[in-house]
């Protein structure tokens, strides 16, 4: 058995022999609401207001973590190419050994982000969710079982 299944047995409910690459788009539902996301900011963090420096911080920090974790691994982080990014992925599976990420891809894509509208000077902020861009970064898994899928 690999990961993958063990912790998500209970949820499949068909049969795999192996995943190739899997794309996460995951987002935690309570920060759909800009409310609430100013009352995390305020008592988790003791933030308040939640200004466009904050969230800025925050992007450059997961940055920053990401980049630190691929270094320690030498997994590459590079540009998302135009086109078919599955071809572009390829050679870094000959190198790849099972349940481990071989390359990261960062590409901006259109999304719906969070941002901060306000005075600086003032320092008076409200939050709103709006479309936008944000850098979104892929893991390539190779296949955990053998075959690629197709």
């Amino acid at each position: 058995m690999n990961a993958f299944y063990e912790h998500h047995k209970d949820s499949i409910r068909w049969h795999y022999r192996c995943f190739d690459r899997i794309l996460l788009n995951g987002l935690i539902q309570p920060f759909q609401q800009p409310e609430r996301v100013v009352g995390f900011f305020n008592s988790y963090r003791q933030l308040y207001p939640v200004s466009r420096q904050v969230l800025r911080g925050i992007a450059e920090n997961f940055q920053t973590w990401l980049k630190g974790w691929a270094g320690k691994r030498n997994i590459p982080v590079v540009e998302a190419p135009k086109g078919r990014r599955d071809e572009f992925v390829e050679p870094y599976f000959n190198r790849a050994k099972p349940e481990a990420v071989v390359v990261i891809l960062k590409a901006r894509e259109p999304a719906r982000i969070m941002t901060a509208i306000g005075d600086g000077k003032s320092n008076r902020w409200h939050l709103a969710i709006a479309m936008g861009t944000h850098v979104r970064a892929d893991l390539s898994l190779p296949s955990v079982l053998g075959a690629r899928l197709s």
